[in-house]
């Protein structure tokens, strides 16, 4: 049941990250969470008669803390994703969040096998290649930018990993709904700091209440997947969901990649299999 759980997490991470990154291309990508956090949220809430449960002090506050790494991760990604291709930023974010939640365990004691190891070399590899944007490229090369929230959106996304599995597990959703509502409570603040609250056109809006829906579902499949099963294969799981964002990027959007990205693409997959095993 882990693995459908975290299969179905990281499908719709890929499709929810493809349409927020639409979205982000046409409205700052604030207004975007803005709009769309709260979607989810409700949605997720609305679940709680059916699958809930007590509240804790540790949960309460790994939920609070993983809110806040969430939005900090989903901010990041989606600025990014609204600046450079998405084929390039997604899989770099990917390595990042599979990598953090491995590293952390070590902190703590864990000693992961020899494959794993080599699994975390390879996505340092994969990170790059797959940023190796050929000079003559319609986006042109990738700035460091872009490049830099992709890799700190995927501590983000990491961290938010390991908070969410330190939740009780007889909690139900209350870690993902304290967590959304946390993120909820941060954004609005934040929006008004950076000018986000804009007007939103039609379209854009139904975007981002699209991709608000896939996170939420993204999220509660995550927190099923590492209640049957590890954290480490849980995340690494859920951390394929690039293949969607870049499969959406070039059917959609049309966009290709260089020889070497291909070759790093090709390296991250074998990455995040090793880092399973």
């Amino acid at each position: 049941m882990a693995v459908l759980f975290a299969l179905l997490a990281a499908a719709a991470y890929g499709v929810s990250d493809f349409v927020g990154g639409l979205a982000s291309r046409r409205i700052p990508a604030i207004t975007v969470l803005l709009a769309s956090y709260p979607i989810g949220t409700v949605l997720i809430a609305a679940a709680l008669p059916v699958y809930g449960g007590p509240i804790s002090a540790g949960t309460l506050a790994w939920s609070l803390s993983g809110g806040t790494a969430g939005l900090v991760g989903v901010a990041l990604l989606y600025y990014a994703l609204g600046q450079a291709p998405m084929n390039v930023i997604s899989p770099v974010t990917a390595v990042m969040t599979a990598v953090v939640p491995i590293v952390a365990g070590v902190l703590q004691g864990e000693r992961p096998r020899l494959l794993a190891w080599i699994g975390i070399v390879l996505g340092l590899v994969a990170v790059t290649l797959i940023t190796r944007q050929p000079a003559d490229h319609p986006h042109g090369p990738v700035g460091w930018r872009p490049l830099t929230m992709a890799v700190l959106s995927g501590v983000g996304f990491g961290a938010y990993f390991i908070c969410l599995a330190r939740t009780d597990e007889d909690s139900g959703l209350w870690p993902v709904v304290l967590s959304r509502m946390m993120a909820v409570l941060l954004v609005v603040p934040l929006a008004a700091a950076l000018a986000g609250f804009v007007r939103i056109p039609r379209p854009v809006l139904a975007l981002a209440a699209v991709a608000g829906i896939l996170d939420a579902v993204a999220n509660l499949a995550f927190l099923l997947a590492s209640r049957h099963g590890l954290l480490s294969l849980s995340s690494v799981i859920t951390a394929l969901y690039p293949a969607g964002t870049v499969l959406l990027a070039v059917l959609i959007l049309k966009e290709r990649t260089g020889a070497v990205q291909r070759v790093g693409l090709g390296v991250a997959a074998a990455a995040v299999v090793l880092l399973t095993r």
